[in-house]
């Protein structure tokens, strides 16, 4: 799996609420993008938390269900202000990617057929729902663009087709340019397993 990613803190601010898991899992690849609630040192915090719970998760399993892992994550940041998150779960060779969300992260899977998958409101850690999961068609070559709301949510699917060549941390760094905002914190990655 090819990754490009950007992530930096709101403007004026060190600390970076926004974080991100990608973890190979067998034949598997995990990726997860995180936004603590709210800017700097809190939300940085319950972020980082959530990272290291997908972490141990993912050391102790030998497979990745991702309402598990969400319910993980939830009891794991009830003592902090929560996250938003999104989780993808690409299965290349079985052709299929599972998707879970809460909040309002941004997953689109662009290929032949444009993938966009729609969270769930709520706050992990704090108001959860219960969490869906849903199973999408994948082929090698497609990509998977993931965002918080620290990115403008109208990123336009042409331009990502017209940039579907470049590598994916050009692809990442020419959508930031475009479309990240100073007011928050922001994190956008792009990730996309090699046509065979």
């Amino acid at each position: 799996m090819n990754v490009g990613v950007i992530s930096r803190p709101k403007k004026g601010f060190s600390a970076n609420g926004d974080s991100y898991v990608i973890e190979k899992i067998n034949q598997k690849i995990l990726i997860s993008v995180i936004d603590g609630i709210g800017h700097g040192v809190h939300a940085d915090n319950a972020a980082t938390k959530c990272v290291n719970t997908i972490k141990k998760y993912i050391q102790s399993s030998e497979d990745c269900n991702l309402i598990i892992l969400f319910n993980r994550c939830h009891e794991a940041l009830k003592s902090t202000d929560g996250v938003v998150m999104a989780s993808v779960l690409v299965d290349a060779p079985c052709g299929t990617i599972r998707y879970a969300g809460i909040g309002n992260i941004a997953t689109r899977i662009i290929g032949m057929k444009n993938i966009y998958p729609i969270p769930r409101g709520g706050i992990v850690g704090y108001n959860m729902p219960a969490v869906k999961e849903y199973t999408y068609p994948y082929k090698r070559g497609d990509l998977i663009l993931m965002y918080t709301d620290g990115i403008i949510s109208r990123i336009n699917s042409d331009l990502c087709i017209r940039l579907q060549n470049l590598e994916e941390q050009t692809i990442a760094e020419e959508l930031f340019k475009q479309y990240a905002r100073d007011d928050d914190d922001a994190t956008l990655l792009v990730a996309r397993e090699e046509s065979t």
